[in-house]
């Protein structure tokens, strides 16, 4: 073998290596979010999900259907110029049959014992205006920056319509965002 072959395999080698220590794309449902956004909601309508037209708006998509059982409305967010999925937040109905704590038990059975909680009380003058319980969990952590996917299991006093926000955020599409918007100025 010559050395230009063997310097081929060792950086063909290692830069597979490099690949797989990469942080991964967060998955909703089985849907990596490294897509856009119309790729993204054309998976979801292939699993009954249904847009909300009236609620949708810039880059943000609103569709309702099924998860873990529950009708609930699932909130999409993309990228400023890409519309690559930065987020998804799964708000459930005031209706639901979920706990606080059952759906603590659901995503630390997934993600792990490793997680950091939080209570975070606004108030306004003496009166207390709302408070959130939320819980969060850093998913494929990127060894290069040591950014984080995040699942935050959000209890939601102050929000009318949902008492429990379940939210995917996929830390690389994110950044894109950020420098997207950043790009502007």
């Amino acid at each position: 073998m010559t050395v230009k072959k063997i310097l081929f395999a060792l950086f063909f080698l290692c830069s597979i290596l490099s690949g797989y220590s990469q942080s991964q794309h967060m998955k909703f449902l089985g849907i990596d979010l490294n897509c856009t956004m119309t790729t993204f909601v054309n998976k979801l309508k292939g699993k009954g999900f249904v847009q909300d037209m009236n609620t949708s708006h810039d880059n943000t998509v609103v569709m309702k259907g099924m998860f873990a059982g529950e009708k609930v409305k699932v909130e999409i967010k993309g990228a400023a110029k890409t519309h690559l999925i930065c987020s998804v937040y799964v708000c459930f109905n005031l209706s639901t049959r979920y706990t606080y704590e059952a759906l603590k038990n659901q995503l630390k059975d997934k993600y792990g014992e490793e997680y950091q909680e939080f209570n975070k009380i606004k108030e306004d003058e003496g009166f207390v205006q709302y408070s959130t319980d939320y819980i969060i969990w850093n998913t494929d952590k990127d060894p290069d920056n040591g950014n984080c996917n995040k699942v935050v299991l959000s209890k939601c006093s102050y929000r009318g319509s949902s008492p429990f926000v379940i939210s995917y955020i996929d830390s690389k599409n994110s950044i894109i965002d950020l420098q997207e918007i950043k790009s502007d100025f």
